[in-house]
């Protein structure tokens, strides 16, 4: 999760290949089951979050789930 840039695009077959998975699919499970939400909800939440709490320490940094 770390490894996600939420400021752009993400491959999220390379980042899953990165991490050691043999396919996206895996890596979708395991992320839900670490976070609660989907890999592309994680985002979306990372994206907001700056926007809803300008300047807070999580600010920059990665989100645990909502």
């Amino acid at each position: 999760m770390f490894a996600i840039d939420p400021a752009g695009p993400v491959d999220w077959g390379d980042l899953a290949g990165g991490a050691g998975y043999f396919d996206q699919a895996h890596f979708g499970h395991e992320s839900r089951a670490f976070t609660g939400l989907t890999p592309t909800r994680y985002v979306e939440v990372r994206r907001r979050f700056p926007r809803e709490h300008p300047g807070h320490v999580l600010d920059g940094q990665p989100l645990p789930a909502d």
